[in-house]
C-alpha cells in the first residue's frame, strides 16, 4: 500500500546526470518494498523505466516494476500500423504514423541524454529510424525483461483515500492471431506513460450528414477523415481538397495532397498562416454545411469539394482511468471545474488537472505520488523532456517527502495558471501546450532537475539540464531543414554526417551546418525548395 511517511536519508545523486551514468555506491536507508504499474512503451514509459532502476540498488530492493504495453513493440507513436488494412471509423488505427513522416527537428536535439543516433542516421531521420531507436534503447539498458507487450490496460481504480491504498489494475493480455483474457491484480504506484495521439478531435459542424448524403454525380465519394486515418497523399489525385488546421499534421498534410489534388484548401484559425511550402489557397474556419457547399465563417462557400482532411489534434483522454471503467478521471469539455474545486482528476479534452507541473496528481482523494504521469507536456523535445519528469518521480517514488504538501503543490498550479492568464492564455484551453513564454519547453525541463538540486537529490553543478547545442538545434530547427534540404540535393549529405557518433560531435554538425546555412542566407535570401515535404515534416 501507498502510504504518506517522510524519510531523513538523501538519495545519492546522480554520477552524470547529462549522461544518465548509473549512482555510485553511498549508504542509504532502504525504501519500503512496493510495486510500480507502468502503461505505455513509447518515450515515456522507457524513459521512466530506465530512470527507475538508475536508483542505485540498494534503494529500490524489493521494488516491482512492470511496464504493460498493448501493442507489439516499443516506440509508441512512432510504431506503425501492423499489416493489414486500416480500420474505418470510428474504429481506430493502432497508430496516427502514415509512411512519409519524418522528425520536425533535428534528431541530436530530441535524444535520451547520453543515448546518439547511430552513425550516418539522416538529420531529419524517418520514422523507421526513431522507433529503431527507442527498440535499440530498451536493448541497450536492458529494459525488454520488464516490458509486457500485448498487455492493454482496460481498468485502474484508486482502492483507498487521500493517505493509503492501492491500485486494482485488470489487463487485457491479447494472444495475436489466439483468445485473449483478463487478468486483475494490485499494484501500489500507476504511472501513466500512454501518449496522447490516440483519440481525434472531431468538430461538429451543422449540415455535415446532408452533404455527405449529396455526392455530385460523377465525382468521387465525399468524404471527411480525421488525419489519424491519413496515409497517402496518392489517394486525393485530382481531388478538390481542404485541410482543416495548420497544426502538425495539418501542415504535413497540406504539403503532401497539394502535389497530388487537383486543387487544395487550408482552412485556417484567425493569425494562423498557411504551410510554408504548401501551394494551398487559405480559407477561414468552417461554418457549416448544406446538402451542397462547405459555408465558411466569412460567408464565402466552395461547393465542388471533394474531401476534408482534418487535421484539428487529439483530446486529453485515458479510458482505463475513466467512467465507466474507473473513476478516477472524469470526462467533461464542458466542465466548470478548476483544479481548486475538482472533485477528482478531470480532463476536458485539452487539459488535465490537476496536476503538479504536468506530472503528479493533485484529486483530493489519492496520494500525490500514487498517480504520475509521463509526457502530458506538448510542445517538447520528448525524450530529454521524459527524462527531467521521471528523474523527479524516481526520486520521489524514493523518497516522498521531498515533494511539497499538497497544499503548495496546489498553490503553484494556481499561480502557473495565473500567469497564462496575465498574458492572455486560457490554461484550460492551452493545457499542456508549453507556450507562454514564462514555461519555455527548455525552461520547463530544466526547472524539474534544478528543484532536485533544490532540495539535495542531485548534487548542485551550476548546470541547466538542457545543453546549450540542444536549445541552439531547437532554436535553429528550420534553419538546419533548409541546410539538410539544400546537403540533400547537392549530394553532399553524407559528407557533413561522417564521423558524428558522440553528443558533441552531432552537436558541432549542427553548428556548422547553421553557420553554412547562414552564410548562404545572406547571400541569397531563404530558399524555397521544390520538395520541402522531405525536411518539414
Amino acid at each position: 500500500m501507498v502510504r504518506l511517511v517522510s524519510f531523513t536519508f538523501v538519495l545519492l545523486p546522480l554520477a552524470a546526470l547529462a549522461h544518465q551514468e548509473p549512482f555510485s555506491a553511498l549508504p542509504h536507508v532502504k525504501s519500503p518494498s512496493k510495486s510500480i504499474a507502468i502503461v505505455g512503451a513509447g518515450s515515456g514509459g522507457l524513459a521512466i523505466l530506465k530512470t527507475i532502476f538508475d536508483l542505485p540498488e540498494d534503494v529500490r530492493q524489493g521494488w516491482e516494476v512492470v511496464l504493460y504495453e498493448q501493442r507489439r513493440d516499443v516506440g509508441g507513436v512512432w510504431l506503425p500500423d501492423p499489416p493489414g488494412p486500416l480500420p474505418h471509423f470510428p474504429k481506430l488505427p493502432e497508430s496516427p504514423l502514415y509512411p512519409l513522416l519524418h522528425t520536425n527537428t533535428p534528431h541530436p536535439t530530441m535524444t535520451y541524454p547520453g543515448f546518439t543516433y547511430p552513425p550516418l542516421t539522416p538529420l531529419f531521420p524517418s520514422h523507421e529510424y526513431v522507433q529503431q531507436y527507442h527498440a535499440d534503447y530498451a536493448e541497450h539498458y536492458n529494459l525488454t525483461a520488464y516490458l509486457h507487450f500485448h498487455h492493454k490496460v482496460v481498468a485502474a481504480d484508486w482502492v483507498g483515500d487521500s493517505e493509503q491504498g492501492e491500485w486494482d489494475v485488470v489487463v487485457e493480455v491479447q494472444q495475436p492471431g489466439g483468445p485473449s483474457h483478463v487478468s486483475k491484480r494490485s499494484f501500489d504506484h500507476l504511472i501513466v506513460a500512454n501518449g496522447h495521439n490516440h483519440y481525434p478531435h472531431i468538430p461538429q459542424w451543422d449540415g455535415t450528414e446532408g452533404w455527405l448524403a449529396n455526392t455530385p454525380r460523377g465525382t468521387p465519394k465525399r468524404q471527411i477523415l480525421h488525419s489519424i486515418y491519413y496515409r497517402d497523399p496518392a489517394k486525393y489525385t485530382n481531388r478538390i481538397v481542404v485541410i482543416v488546421g495548420a497544426g502538425a499534421s495539418g501542415r504535413d498534410a497540406a504539403l503532401q495532397v497539394c502535389k497530388t489534388a487537383r486543387l487544395a484548401y487550408q482552412s485556417l484559425t484567425p493569425n494562423s498562416e498557411p504551410t510554408p511550402g504548401a501551394t494551398v489557397i487559405p480559407k477561414p474556419r468552417i461554418a457549416y454545411f448544406t446538402n451542397t457547399s462547405i459555408v465558411f465563417e466569412d460567408g464565402t462557400s466552395l461547393e465542388d469539394v471533394d474531401s476534408i482532411i482534418l487535421g484539428t489534434g487529439y483530446e486529453f483522454r485515458v479510458p482505463f482511468l475513466s467512467p465507466p471503467h474507473s473513476s478516477v478521471l472524469d470526462v467533461d469539455p464542458d466542465t466548470t471545474y478548476n483544479s481548486t474545486t475538482a472533485p477528482s482528476l478531470v480532463t476536458n479534452f485539452r487539459y488535465i488537472f490537476p496536476t503538479h507541473r504536468h506530472i503528479f496528481s493533485l484529486a483530493p482523494g489519492i496520494p500525490p505520488t500514487a498517480l504520475a504521469f509521463v509526457g502530458l507536456p506538448v510542445l517538447v523535445a520528448n525524450c530529454p523532456s521524459d527524462i527531467a519528469q521521471s528523474l523527479l518521480i524516481a526520486h520521489v517514488l524514493a523518497n516522498p517527502s521531498i515533494l511539497p504538501t499538497r497544499a503548495d503543490m496546489l498553490e503553484e498550479l494556481v499561480k502557473r495558471e495565473d500567469k497564462l492568464r496575465e498574458a492572455g492564455l486560457d490554461p484550460y484551453y492551452v493545457g499542456h501546450r508549453l507556450v507562454a513564454e514564462s514555461e519555455t519547453d527548455q525552461d520547463y525541463q530544466d526547472n524539474l532537475v534544478q528543484y532536485l538540486k533544490d532540495v539535495g537529490v542531485l548534487p548542485e553543478d551550476g548546470k541547466k539540464y538542457v545543453e546549450p547545442w540542444r536549445r541552439l538545434g531547437r532554436g535553429k530547427a528550420q534553419l538546419l531543414a533548409r541546410a539538410w534540404q539544400r546537403a540533400l540535393q547537392l549530394g553532399e549529405d553524407r559528407k557533413w554526417l561522417e564521423g558524428a557518433e558522440t553528443e558533441e560531435e552531432w552537436a558541432d554538425v549542427m553548428e556548422r551546418l547553421a553557420k553554412w546555412q547562414e552564410a548562404y542566407e545572406d547571400e541569397h535570401g531563404i530558399p524555397e525548395f521544390e520538395d520541402q515535404s522531405v525536411w518539414y515534416l
